[in-house]
């Protein structure tokens, strides 16, 4: 019944009470308060409104006042995002129908001091068959690097070819990349991404844009750190951050130098006059990062080569050690030269999904140490799910000369 119906005919209290006696139901047993519904008066109304699923984080993210955001562009399959979260939505049938009544107060809301029956009427705003259940995500932020690297940092002489329409500032940056803003901020620590604020290159000033840092302006700024520690025959443990920054300023910008500084160096116990820290730069990381050039400029190399050139591209207080290449190279045989080889092989290169990342390790390598394999697949534990466990569901372990060794699961 339309609501136009609803103003000629309406339900009385004997009808009422005559459905109450055919339905066999006692009207002590009822609350004194009947809601008569009719329907929506405007068709179609459920074409503008949507059900949505909460879980407890949802409910309690709207009771705080909190906002919901839809997030990703019209590509994207969208995602629903807290500030701490993010959701996978997809819709959803029901086989019941659901109605949606605007203030309609039931169970001990509705309840009245008043004696007699009460008649309330209401119009179905809508009828649905279907509503968005939500499902909690990974963040998805396998556009993060591709849309900052046209504009990523590659060092101060590049500066004036960077075109300003191209950069992404907070809001842009947020509106096309599904994840929380939580999760987001993360992520810019893990890629070294910064915002570089007010600084002045060449011709241009940049306000509060975020720049990908490129392996060349990563690596070019290390070698120049390294370089000053060098010359300045500082300890391994006794860095000056500030001396270094000020002796390099004109080449790198502050915000890149302190996200750089902070990856390759740690504070110490030892500290200056004014009690500020001396760091100690990462052995590990710095050779690594000094091996991805050499990677670069020869993929496969000699091993005793590779570890020359490594060793006289290294500051005379570091050692590069083999374990360093985990992750990034791998040492086998080759059989034709009956020589050992060093050859590129970069974690961040294989495929995400677990299985086929598993299927690209045993191709390149039949048989792998826990030591070995740890590098290419700890980005893809959990809490849950640890390395060892990985191991376990999809490899296959066996024994040599008491070394135990992974293998593909149904290899021969």
């Amino acid at each position: 019944m339309t609501n136009t119906e609803n103003t000629v005919y309406s339900h009385g209290i004997n009808e009422i009470n005559e459905t109450l006696r055919l339905a066999a139901i006692k009207e002590a047993n009822l609350q004194n308060v009947t809601h008569i519904l009719y329907s929506a008066s405007e068709p179609n109304s459920e074409m503008h409104t949507k059900l949505l699923e909460l879980d407890e984080h949802l409910l309690e993210t709207i009771k705080q006042g909190d906002s919901l955001m839809f997030q990703g562009n019209k590509q994207d399959s969208a995602v629903l995002c807290t500030k701490s979260r993010t959701y996978d939505i997809k819709e959803a049938e029901t086989s019941n129908s659901c109605m949606l009544v605007p203030n309609l107060n039931v169970s001990n809301q509705a309840s009245t001091c008043t004696n007699g029956r009460i008649i309330r009427t209401h119009n179905i705003s809508g009828v649905f068959h279907t509503y968005y259940e939500v499902k909690e995500y990974k963040p998805k932020l396998e556009k993060l690097l591709n849309i900052l690297e046209p504009t990523s940092f590659k060092g101060m002489e590049y500066e004036s070819a960077i075109v300003k329409e191209h950069l992404y500032d907070w809001d842009r940056l947020q509106s096309e990349i599904q994840a929380s803003e939580d999760e987001l901020y993360q992520a810019l620590n893990e890629y070294l991404i910064v915002n570089i604020d007010g600084i002045f290159l060449f011709c241009f000033l940049f306000w509060g844009y975020y720049r990908l840092i490129s392996f060349e302006g990563e690596v070019q700024s290390l070698m120049l750190m390294l370089d000053l520690f060098d010359e300045n025959s500082w300890e391994l443990d006794q860095i000056d951050k500030e001396v270094t920054y000020e002796a390099l300023k004109e080449f790198i910008p502050r915000p890149v130098f302190d996200i750089l500084f902070m990856k390759y160096t740690e504070a110490t116990s030892k500290s200056k006059e004014d009690a500020t820290p001396f760091y100690r730069f990462n052995e590990e990381k710095c050779c690594k990062s000094l091996a991805k050039i050499l990677l670069a400029a020869s993929p496969v190399t000699e091993y005793k080569q590779f570890m020359e050139s490594w060793q006289i591209g290294t500051p005379d207080k570091m050692q590069p050690k083999e374990e360093y290449l985990g992750g990034i190279a791998l040492i086998t045989w080759n059989s034709s030269t009956l020589e050992k080889e060093v050859t590129s092989f970069s974690e961040a290169d294989l495929p995400k999904n677990i299985n086929e990342r598993f299927n690209e390790l045993f191709k390149a390598k039949n048989k792998w140490t826990v030591q070995e394999i740890t590098p290419y697949i700890i980005n893809l534990s959990t809490t849950k799910m640890n390395v060892n466990a990985l191991l376990t569901k999809y490899a296959r372990c066996s024994q040599v000369n008491g070394i135990k060794y992974y293998s593909a699961k149904h290899g021969k």
